[in-house]
């Protein structure tokens, strides 16, 4: 069972801790992570959700989530990386793209790893696939309801070409 911080609009804790459901339930504040995983050919892996997932399931979406109770951004990042999809990545491999949009950190994290390479948490995810960043922009700009990127997050993608050498 994971324990969530509540914070108020600012992002302050308000010292209450509720769990992980309750906090959906509820649609109570908090802090959560997103991490575009990205190539040198100017690629961001995205993510198929499980079947099973509550929410958006069998979508395509990056990785992330949120930040449990005591933990930093930058540590929850990491977590969710090894988690989700098994890479292992420090502080220095954390590359902030936003923060506080939403009381959301956006980094980026660049790797090289084929597809078949990631070690993927089943119960989360079915796969995982590289996809160019403009064919993203596009599925995003059309509405395409197989991918969870919002519009208002499309400037991100668009400043990521501009980081990948």
């Amino acid at each position: 069972m994971e324990f969530i911080d509540i914070v108020d609009k600012d992002g302050n804790p308000t010292g209450e801790i509720v769990e992980r459901n309750t906090l959906h339930d509820l649609k109570l504040p908090h802090f959560e992570v997103i991490i575009f995983v990205v190539n040198n050919k100017k690629q961001v892996l995205l993510q198929k959700r499980s079947e099973n997932k509550r929410y958006y399931p069998g979508k395509y979406a990056l990785c992330g989530g949120l930040v449990i109770s005591k933990e930093s951004c930058n540590d929850a990042a990491i977590r969710e990386l090894k988690e989700e999809i098994g890479i292992d990545v420090k502080d220095s491999d954390l590359n902030i793209l936003e923060e506080n949009l939403d009381l959301t950190r956006i980094y980026y994290v660049l790797c090289n790893k084929k597809e078949d390479e990631f070690k993927i948490q089943k119960e989360e995810l079915s796969l995982v696939k590289w996809v160019d960043i403009d064919d993203v922009i596009n599925m995003v700009e059309n509405n395409d309801d197989k991918v969870v990127i919002k519009k208002e997050r499309l400037y991100l993608l668009r400043q990521l070409k501009d980081f990948i050498v």
